[in-house]
């Protein structure tokens, strides 16, 4: 994960725009945010669309919402296709490979990169 994070400097690939776009309908964007309410962000950093590569995004949560924020985005990851590395917990949650690529079938080349198949 980190020598892909690392080697990936690229425009970010339009799967993580429209992810993030689907992360801030629920959890707005800190910069989205007026002044005061900037503290109820989720996000500890924005704008998020700097934090998505080509081949990986990463996103920070403030701890205090860890908790409410880490299960949605794990599930709307995995419910598009995409496989969510939880360096915290050093964990991985991946999607359900057959139903990702049924409903997202352009992932395949995606499917194809990470796990030779």
């Amino acid at each position: 994960m980190n020598e892909l994070s690392e080697k990936d400097n690229g425009e970010p690939a339009n799967d993580f725009v429209e992810l993030i776009k689907k992360f801030t309908e629920k959890y707005p964007c800190i910069c989205d945010l007026s002044d005061d309410k900037i503290d109820d962000g989720v996000w500890s950093d924005g704008p998020l669309i700097n934090n998505a590569g080509n081949d990986v995004t990463t996103l920070g949560v403030v701890f205090s919402q860890v908790e409410n924020v880490i299960p949605f985005v794990i599930e709307i990851a995995n419910k598009n296709g995409f496989v969510v590395f939880d360096g915290q917990i050093d964990k991985i949650f991946r999607p359900d490979i057959v139903e990702a690529v049924k409903s997202k079938p352009e992932q395949k080349g995606f499917w194809k990169k990470l796990f030779g198949k």
